[in-house]
Protein backbone atom coordinates (compact mmCIF):
# COMPACT_ATOMS: atom_id res chain seq x y z
CA UNK A 1 0.00 0.00 0.00
CA UNK A 2 1.63 3.44 -0.99
CA UNK A 3 0.93 6.08 1.65
CA UNK A 4 2.07 9.86 1.49
CA UNK A 5 3.99 11.05 4.66
CA UNK A 6 4.96 14.77 5.81
CA UNK A 7 8.29 14.21 7.43
CA UNK A 8 9.99 16.69 9.52
CA UNK A 9 13.17 17.90 7.39
CA UNK A 10 15.41 20.44 9.70
CA UNK A 11 13.09 23.63 10.31
CA UNK A 12 10.38 22.81 7.57
CA UNK A 13 8.86 19.41 6.27
CA UNK A 14 8.99 16.94 3.00
CA UNK A 15 6.48 15.33 1.33
CA UNK A 16 7.34 11.71 1.09
CA UNK A 17 5.50 8.68 -1.07
CA UNK A 18 5.99 5.50 1.25
CA UNK A 19 5.21 2.34 0.18
CA UNK A 20 4.35 -0.73 3.00
CA UNK A 21 5.08 -4.22 2.04
CA UNK A 22 5.24 -7.84 2.92
CA UNK A 23 9.15 -9.18 3.00
CA UNK A 24 9.73 -10.54 0.01
CA UNK A 25 7.24 -7.86 -2.55
CA UNK A 26 10.00 -6.26 -4.84
CA UNK A 27 10.10 -2.73 -5.03
CA UNK A 28 8.43 -0.91 -8.05
CA UNK A 29 11.24 -0.07 -10.58
CA UNK A 30 11.91 3.96 -10.58
CA UNK A 31 10.69 4.47 -7.29
CA UNK A 32 11.59 7.12 -5.31
CA UNK A 33 10.81 7.19 -1.86
CA UNK A 34 10.57 5.00 1.37
CA UNK A 35 10.05 1.37 1.62
CA UNK A 36 8.73 -0.25 4.89
CA UNK A 37 9.03 -4.50 4.89
CA UNK A 38 6.61 -5.92 7.23
CA UNK A 39 7.05 -9.98 8.31
CA UNK A 40 4.21 -11.49 10.63
CA UNK A 41 3.50 -7.59 10.88
CA UNK A 42 6.73 -6.75 11.95
CA UNK A 43 8.50 -3.91 10.74
CA UNK A 44 11.64 -5.58 8.97
CA UNK A 45 13.30 -2.80 7.18
CA UNK A 46 13.31 0.33 5.82
CA UNK A 47 14.58 1.57 2.57
CA UNK A 48 15.07 4.98 0.57
CA UNK A 49 14.91 5.06 -2.73
CA UNK A 50 15.38 7.52 -5.66
CA UNK A 51 14.79 6.13 -8.91
CA UNK A 52 14.47 2.23 -8.20
CA UNK A 53 18.03 2.80 -6.48
CA UNK A 54 18.87 2.92 -2.99
CA UNK A 55 19.80 6.38 -2.11
CA UNK A 56 20.63 8.28 1.52
CA UNK A 57 17.58 10.53 1.99
CA UNK A 58 19.56 12.69 3.70
CA UNK A 59 23.52 13.37 5.33
CA UNK A 60 22.26 12.14 9.15
CA UNK A 61 20.08 8.98 7.92
CA UNK A 62 21.12 5.66 5.59
CA UNK A 63 19.47 4.59 2.81
CA UNK A 64 18.81 0.83 4.33
CA UNK A 65 18.24 -0.71 8.04
CA UNK A 66 17.67 -4.03 8.77
CA UNK A 67 15.70 -5.03 12.14
CA UNK A 68 15.90 -7.39 14.23
CA UNK A 69 12.94 -8.78 16.06
CA UNK A 70 13.09 -6.68 19.19
CA UNK A 71 13.30 -3.12 16.82
CA UNK A 72 16.79 -3.28 17.14
CA UNK A 73 18.87 -2.14 14.24
CA UNK A 74 20.58 -5.84 12.64
CA UNK A 75 22.82 -3.42 10.15
CA UNK A 76 22.57 -0.29 7.93
CA UNK A 77 23.97 0.59 4.69
CA UNK A 78 24.75 4.24 3.41
CA UNK A 79 23.85 4.30 -0.59
CA UNK A 80 24.65 6.97 -3.00
CA UNK A 81 22.30 5.90 -6.22
CA UNK A 82 22.64 2.77 -5.53
CA UNK A 83 26.70 2.15 -4.52
CA UNK A 84 27.76 1.88 -1.21
CA UNK A 85 29.90 5.15 -0.04
CA UNK A 86 31.13 6.16 3.28
CA UNK A 87 29.06 8.80 4.23
CA UNK A 88 31.83 10.83 5.60
CA UNK A 89 35.46 10.62 6.18
CA UNK A 90 35.31 9.14 9.34
CA UNK A 91 32.13 6.81 8.89
CA UNK A 92 31.57 3.49 7.22
CA UNK A 93 29.15 2.57 4.48
CA UNK A 94 28.40 -0.75 5.96
CA UNK A 95 27.72 -1.16 9.80
CA UNK A 96 26.52 -4.32 11.60
CA UNK A 97 25.36 -4.86 15.35
CA UNK A 98 25.08 -7.38 17.97
CA UNK A 99 21.63 -8.12 19.40
CA UNK A 100 22.89 -5.94 22.74
CA UNK A 101 23.93 -2.63 20.81
CA UNK A 102 27.49 -2.97 20.07
CA UNK A 103 29.33 -3.16 16.86
CA UNK A 104 29.90 -6.18 14.87
CA UNK A 105 31.65 -4.94 11.93
CA UNK A 106 31.91 -2.48 9.35
CA UNK A 107 33.11 -1.87 6.11
CA UNK A 108 34.21 1.45 3.94
CA UNK A 109 33.29 1.35 0.78
CA UNK A 110 34.35 4.76 -2.37
CA UNK A 111 32.06 4.28 -5.46
CA UNK A 112 30.54 0.69 -4.58
CA UNK A 113 34.21 -0.43 -4.12
CA UNK A 114 35.44 -1.59 -0.93
CA UNK A 115 38.21 0.81 0.02
CA UNK A 116 40.34 1.79 2.60
CA UNK A 117 39.06 4.97 4.78
CA UNK A 118 40.08 8.24 3.68
CA UNK A 119 41.01 8.52 7.51
CA UNK A 120 43.75 5.13 6.97
CA UNK A 121 40.66 2.74 8.90
CA UNK A 122 40.88 -0.61 7.46
CA UNK A 123 37.58 -1.30 4.64
CA UNK A 124 36.79 -4.43 6.96
CA UNK A 125 36.58 -4.74 10.32
CA UNK A 126 35.23 -7.13 12.60
CA UNK A 127 35.08 -7.38 16.86
CA UNK A 128 33.64 -9.89 18.78
CA UNK A 129 31.01 -9.77 21.31
CA UNK A 130 33.70 -8.72 24.43
CA UNK A 131 34.57 -5.92 21.89
CA UNK A 132 37.90 -6.85 21.31
CA UNK A 133 39.02 -6.73 17.73
CA UNK A 134 38.63 -9.65 15.47
CA UNK A 135 40.41 -8.76 12.67
CA UNK A 136 41.03 -5.98 9.82
CA UNK A 137 41.28 -6.32 6.03
CA UNK A 138 42.42 -3.49 3.92
CA UNK A 139 41.68 -2.89 -0.04
CA UNK A 140 42.25 -0.89 -2.61
CA UNK A 141 39.90 0.18 -5.16
CA UNK A 142 37.91 -3.19 -4.49
CA UNK A 143 41.11 -5.35 -4.37
CA UNK A 144 42.46 -7.07 -0.83
CA UNK A 145 45.99 -6.00 -0.30
CA UNK A 146 48.20 -7.46 2.10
Amino acid sequence: MELIDIIPNSMSFRIVATLDVDDGTDTPEGFTGRVRRFADGRLVSVGWYQDGALHNPGRNHPAFRQFRATGQVKYELWCVNGDLQDPAFDAPAVRGFYADGIPHYEERWTLGRRQDGADGSPAIRKWRADGSLRFERRYRAGTRVA
